[in-house]
């Protein structure tokens, strides 16, 4: 036998030991597979947040849009159906044109009013508009109202419920057409937050409908647009342009800019 050969005593020792070292794992290792998971976990946890904060900022985005979509919408579809209108529809006579109006009514010996002539018309400033126009809709069965209104659109300072004050592009309408196209009728608000609102319109001169001057005349975009003075009387302009700055949902990002034009059907006295 030789003196080198392993005894059973020592072979199971040798066996006892590997399995101890094959049991369990050292601190290194632990500490080791802690840290990768802590990094992964931190890493997951970063990924889920943004995602989150990435899905409520296109939420508010998208709910920002809708109201402007809707918004913009609704104020071309109000401007495009407005309309003026004179003594011949019960109407205030036009500027400059009292004489001619009282003359007609003298002439056809007709009791020409019952009742307080009401206005038709429009008179838009830079950021305000106030018409008459053929757009109301009726919701309420047997609503005592036709589709003709008052409709206003201006800015209003108005404060939230923490107390912080902002603008709003609020809108008034009225079904009952009286002698003052800037007042009454029912208010609210359109689109919150806005940061300016301009209205501008665009002026081609009064010409003569149906000749050349009308063909080839040229105009330009003014501020303001009063039917009530002599130089818009009996017209309205052919196309208004709507302007709304929102401020930006990012501190450090620009404002977002929305630019709308419609058109008039009815530019001229409206001949019932």
């Amino acid at each position: 036998m030789s003196l080198f050969a392993p005894t059973q005593y020592t072979c199971g020792k040798m066996l006892r030991g590997a399995r101890t070292w094959q049991a369990g794992f050292t601190l290194i290792e632990v500490l080791l597979a802690v840290s990768i998971m802590a990094a992964i976990t931190g890493v997951m946890w970063v990924s889920i947040g943004a995602m989150f904060e990435t899905r409520d900022y296109m939420d508010k985005r998208f709910e920002r849009y809708q109201i402007m979509r809707v918004g913009m919408n609704r104020i071309s579809r109000e401007i495009a159906t407005a309309y003026v209108a004179g003594p011949a529809n019960g109407g205030e006579p036009l500027p400059g044109k009292e004489g001619d109006a009282l003359r007609e009514q003298i002439e056809s010996g007709a009791n020409r009013q019952l009742s307080e002539p009401v206005q038709f018309g429009m008179i838009g400033r830079e950021n305000s508009l106030n018409f008459t126009s053929l757009a109301h809709i009726r919701t309420l069965a047997g609503e005592p109202a036709s589709e003709h209104a008052e409709i206003g659109y201006f800015v209003e300072r108005r404060r939230d419920d923490q107390g912080d004050w902002y603008d709003a592009l609020m809108r008034r309408e009225g079904t009952t057409v009286d002698d003052d196209i800037t007042k009454g009728g029912q208010i609210y608000m359109m689109i919150p937050n806005v940061k300016k609102v301009e209205f501008e319109y665009w002026d081609t001169g009064p010409v003569k409908v149906g000749t050349m001057e009308e063909m080839v005349k040229e105009g330009r975009w003014i501020r303001t647009w009063d039917t009530t003075r002599e130089e818009f009387s009996g017209r309205l302009p052919p196309r208004v342009r709507i302007k709304i700055t929102l401020p930006s949902t990012d501190p450090r990002g620009p404002d977002e800019h929305f630019t709308l034009q419609t058109e008039i059907a009815i530019t001229e006295v409206l001949e019932l």
